[in-house]
């Protein structure tokens, strides 16, 4: 049988240019995956490396945001996309809330994770015309009247309804929890007065900071006081313990990445944690750097896992 001498040169010619289109990655655009709709604070965490990753990468990143069901809805979408390095997410501690409570119907180890990029603060905010002008207004009123006091969250089974039901115990007061999709949504809720109160991440409130139609700071719930903050209690200053301190963010993508693509990532991201407008960005908002990969963040997210699980059967949620 004769070979066909072209064909045979031509397929010989076509392996080594898709070799080098592989070992090219990323030869286009990315899309980053923000599981919670636009303005929140992990989509300013998002958008924000975006940027210092796309210094890196040499391509753009665009941010699409998938809300809902505190964060359950754009984690699956993202988990059913192709594995190649072209899509990310961004991750937290609300994604192992979602799965734990099955809202999520994956393991929160079902993802690449590549690294733990921040840690934040959860903040109580109220609207800056209530008349709960401290916290301890706000506690009083809340132990006075049960569930005459309304305190809004990002969504049932968010790190924010755990942490406002974790403080609604630990001031010994019932607390009339209402959610919200997304942080966003909260914002745009007690900025119009449909809830007392709202627990919201540092970042979410600072703009709105000294604004007469914006929000006041009554506590922060980190054991230590925050430099964007000065003058708000802690709650453990107040005699409030056990209650979550804040949301960390972190970026993944679809399980199965292929092991050169994820070193490229891996490169990528690690370089960006150092980039000085992220850092810049992390600072003005009262973000700390905490980066963590390999099996430092493996571990980490195994001990997320149980805490969070112990606060989710607390109040009913695990599944």
């Amino acid at each position: 049988m004769r070979l066909d001498r072209r064909g045979v040169l031509a397929g010989m010619a076509a392996l080594p240019l898709a070799a080098r289109a592989q070992d090219k990655y990323p030869s286009k655009p990315l899309t980053l995956v923000v599981p919670f709709d636009a303005g929140g604070g992990t989509d300013q965490v998002g958008r924000a490396f975006a940027e210092a990753l796309k210094a890196q990468l040499g391509q753009p990143i665009a941010v699409q945001n998938i809300g809902g069901a505190g964060g359950a809805v754009g984690l699956t979408r993202l988990s059913g996309m192709a594995a190649d390095g072209y899509t990310l997410g961004m991750g937290g501690g609300f994604l192992v809330s979602a799965s734990l409570r099955g809202a999520l119907k994956l393991p929160a180890n079902e993802f690449s994770h590549l690294a733990r990029l921040s840690q934040e603060a959860f903040v109580l905010g109220v609207p800056a015309a209530s008349p709960l002008k401290t916290m301890q207004d706000f506690l009083a009123a809340a132990r006075a009247k049960p569930e005459a006091v309304s305190i809004g969250t990002a969504g049932a089974g968010a790190l924010t309804h755990l942490a406002a039901q974790a403080l609604g115990d630990a001031a010994k007061a019932k607390l009339n929890i209402v959610h919200f999709a997304g942080g966003a949504k909260l914002l745009t809720a007690v900025l119009g007065a449909h809830a007392d109160a709202g627990v919201f991440s540092q970042v979410e409130v600072l703009p709105q900071l000294n604004q007469p139609n914006g929000v006041r700071v009554l506590a922060t719930f980190t054991r230590a006081p925050s430099a964007k903050l000065p003058g708000v209690p802690t709650l453990a200053s107040l005699g409030l313990g056990g209650v979550p301190e804040g949301p960390w963010q972190g970026v993944l993508a679809p399980k199965g990445l292929p092991g050169p693509v994820r070193a490229v990532l891996a490169g990528a991201v690690a370089k960006a944690q150092s980039d000085p407008q992220w850092l810049a960005f992390l600072d003005k908002n009262g973000l700390a750097p905490s980066p963590l990969t390999g099996a430092a963040y493996d571990t980490f997210l195994e001990d997320e896992v149980k805490t969070i699980g112990a606060l989710l059967k607390a109040v009913g949620l695990s599944q």
